[in-house]
This record gives C-alpha cells, sequence and structure tokens, in this order.
C-alpha cells in the first residue's frame, strides 16, 4: 500500500491524477466561461509537474531526459511519413468544396495562427500528461515488482487506457474524438520504442494537424464554437 500511499510514490500520483481528472470534468461546467478553456490545459501540466517536484514521477521515464536521440529519430520519421501519406491521402479524397470557397479569400489570418500556436501549446500540455502516466505506471510495476512479460509494453498501453476518457470527453465532435484516439495511439507506439516526449510531441501536433485539415469542416482543434461557450 505504500506504493499508493506515500506523497513520493508513482502510484500515489496516478491516484491523484485520476481522482483530479474527476473532479476537473464535474467541476468545469460550473465554472465561469473565462476559466472553463485553461481548466483542462492546466491539470494536464500541473498534476505531471507536481509529481516530478515531489518524487513521485522520474524524468527518464517520462522521456523528458536520457533519450537516445539516434534511435528516437530514426523511428520518429517513418512515423512522421505514415502520417503525413495518410493524411495526404484522405485530403485527396475528401470533398473539395472548403478549397473552393478558399479561393475567395487568400489573406493571412491572424486567428489561423493563433489557433495553430494554441493547438501546439495544447497537444504539448496533454502529451506531457499522457507521458506522466506512462512514466508512472511503468515505474509502480516496478514498486509492485510484477513480473509480466515485457512490463514496459504493458505500461505503456495501461496508460493509454487510462488517458483514453479524457482524451475523447475533451473534444467537441466525433471526428475530434477518433483522431484524438488515434494519436495517443500512435504517440505510445512511438513512446514504447523511443522514451522521448519531445518526439511524441512533435508527432502529435503534427498527426492533429494534418488530419484535421484532411477533414475540411474541422479545421479549428481546440477551438470550436461548442468549447468556446462551454
Amino acid at each position: 500500500m505504500d506504493a499508493f500511499l506515500s506523497f513520493h510514490a508513482s502510484g500515489f500520483w496516478l491516484a491523484m491524477a485520476l481522482i483530479l481528472g474527476v473532479a476537473v470534468s464535474g467541476a468545469k461546467p460550473y465554472l465561469p466561461s473565462a476559466v472553463q478553456p485553461f481548466l483542462v490545459p492546466a491539470y494536464w501540466v500541473l498534476t505531471p509537474y507536481l509529481a516530478l517536484i515531489a518524487g513521485g514521477a522520474s524524468p527518464r521515464l517520462m522521456g523528458l531526459s536520457a533519450i537516445d536521440w539516434a534511435l528516437s529519430l530514426r523511428i520518429g520519421v517513418g512515423l512522421a511519413l505514415g502520417v503525413l501519406a495518410f493524411a495526404l491521402l484522405a485530403r485527396a479524397a475528401s470533398s473539395r468544396t472548403d478549397e473552393l470557397s478558399e479561393k475567395g479569400d487568400a489573406r493571412p489570418d491572424p486567428q489561423h495562427w493563433l489557433g495553430i500556436l494554441a493547438s501546439v501549446g495544447l497537444c504539448g500540455a496533454e502529451e506531457f500528461f499522457w507521458s506522466f502516466l506512462r512514466g508512472a505506471t511503468a515505474e509502480l510495476f516496478v514498486t509492485l515488482s510484477v513480473t509480466l512479460d515485457a512490463s514496459g509494453y504493458w505500461a505503456v498501453w495501461l496508460a493509454a487506457l487510462l488517458a483514453a476518457p479524457m482524451a475523447a470527453l475533451t473534444q467537441p465532435t466525433t471526428m475530434h474524438r477518433l483522431v484524438k484516439l488515434a494519436i495517443l495511439a500512435m504517440t505510445s507506439v512511438l513512446f514504447f520504442y523511443t522514451y522521448n516526449f519531445w518526439l511524441c510531441w512533435a508527432l502529435h501536433v503534427l498527426s492533429w494537424m494534418l488530419l484535421l485539415s484532411a477533414h475540411p469542416r474541422t479545421r479549428q482543434p481546440h477551438l470550436t464554437k461548442r468549447s468556446r461557450s462551454e
């Protein structure tokens, strides 16, 4: 039980992450509209940060340090090219209505670039939280002396299972949910082979931008009317 009761244990912070996730989801509708957009990103960032400074999470197991960049880039480039190819095929098969409507106004839109920057930051915050779940789960397996074959593999996918509900519930449409869960799966595979948060963040952003741009009606990730009005 010390693995879950000690302030310095990964199990304690995993339990806290789950409890806080439920609390954040339940409290969000009752908070002022100006606060709501910042609540979940704050949860994504502050929970791992507090775990790190308390010693309840390992920077190495979270993919923040001791990174093999040569291996990471070999695997990451392959995954990135696969995502790019898939997105281009999806884009080619999608309706051209959006493209035709954009021809009438080619002026740069500052809001578009602000949306991109916001998406990069939000993807990073979410990936940081996912990496925390992966690292904390792996550390918990070690603490509990779990003897499963390929325990690192199972730790990554257990973390994905824990991350999936919040990943889906924070998205406004079915398309966004499917894309986000696909990204969770892709970055989980990449993390298992590389233990590199930074590369997972890059793949997360690339996948989010490309896969949603392939669907003409979902161009503003995280910044839809529904999410702004909640």
